[in-house]
């Protein structure tokens, strides 16, 4: 993470940037790697200011309180438009996250920036494939009328921008792109290309992150004589280059030297 983290510092030394993760960033903790790995990766995540962080089904793996209190503790921007708690009787995340980008703020708002809205859905066969005990907490709903609801509701917020974080398959993203209208980017989150890959349904860009140790995509959005450019490109080549950021290399130090106390190898290494 500290190459990406270096990555991003140039982009954003540039131009304002946007990062989302489109879930599953928690661990199962099934093995003795994720109870140690979890802690450093919610802090780099603090570090390199994320936008929004979607809830999947590893989230729920993770567990709920263990989830909501580490997200608080580092500020961690939770997001997820159909995942329900039925304890709280709430979506686990903010519904959606507005961000204002570019322009300059000024007493009566921010002039000349973007206003970029962001909501997140998940195919709950995913969620509760999780364990049988599932659905006694959680409710899933129909990712298209949660997306349509999100939609509508961006667009009454004055909205520029919408985007789309789909954990649902590559598949799925397409119909989703296919069936609401409104959305300007969906990013599948449940990778089916071995690295970034898009495709165009109408006027929405639908893009695959790919592989996660190696891809790093990056959206780009301009605007040019009054029209709107979108490119997906895979950056993982040129962010692997890097030397890393100094804050998380020392992080990355700190993680090895515990699993090294706790006897295991240090799968991150080489990466």
């Amino acid at each position: 993470m500290a190459r990406w983290a270096s990555y991003i510092d140039n982009q954003r030394e540039k131009g304002s940037v946007l990062l989302l993760d489109t879930g599953n960033f928690c661990r199962s903790m099934k093995v003795k790697t994720d109870k140690l790995d979890y802690r450093y990766f919610f802090e780099a995540m603090k570090k390199m200011d994320y936008a929004a962080v979607n809830v999947a089904d590893n989230e729920i793996r993770f567990g709920r309180k263990k989830l909501l209190e580490t997200a608080e503790k580092y500020d961690i921007p939770l997001i997820s438009s159909n995942i329900y708690d039925k304890r709280g009787k709430q979506t686990l995340g903010r519904k959606y996250i507005i961000k204002n980008v570019g322009g300059k703020s000024t007493l009566f708002g921010n002039k000349g920036g973007l206003r970029v809205g962001i909501f997140s859905v998940v195919l709950p066969h995913f969620i509760y494939e999780v364990d049988p005990i599932v659905p006694k907490y959680y409710a899933v709903s129909n990712p298209n009328i949660a997306a349509l609801e999100a939609v509508s509701k961006l667009k009454e917020e004055g909205c520029d921008l919408i985007i789309a974080i789909s954990h649902q398959g590559w598949l799925q993203s397409m119909s989703l792109a296919e069936e609401i209208d409104g959305i300007d980017i969906v990013i599948n989150g449940r990778k089916n290309h071995q690295g970034t890959y898009h495709e165009w349904s109408d006027s929405t860009i639908v893009v695959d992150t790919g592989n996660k140790r190696v891809s790093f995509t990056e959206i780009k959005v301009e605007y040019r004589n009054g029209k709107r450019y979108i490119l997906a490109t895979d950056m993982g080549a040129r962010a692997h280059k890097s030397e890393g950021r100094a804050d998380l290399k020392k992080l990355e130090e700190i993680y090895a030297k515990e699993l090294e106390k706790a006897g295991i190898e240090d799968a991150r290494k080489n990466n």
